[in-house]
């Protein structure tokens, strides 16, 4: 697996708490369930992976303490 793994916002409530089968890889034919813990949505691939790209890019704008 080479994907980078992050909390996706539900579709339908906001929350971020992802259930995800072991050994999970969200780019695997069939698409292993992911459900949301808050609302018991289960999510599309293409929800899914619209919420891991959008969060990826969220994380990857974040910046840490700068040294000085």
């Amino acid at each position: 697996m080479n994907a980078q793994i992050y909390p996706v916002a539900c579709p339908i409530c906001g929350e971020s708490q992802n259930m995800l089968p072991g050994g999970f890889d969200p780019h695997s034919e069939p698409f292993s369930p992911v459900t949301c813990m808050v609302c018991n949505h289960q999510f599309s691939k293409l929800d899914y992976l619209a919420g891991l790209a959008a969060k990826a890019i969220a994380y990857a704008a974040l910046k840490g303490p700068e040294d000085k």
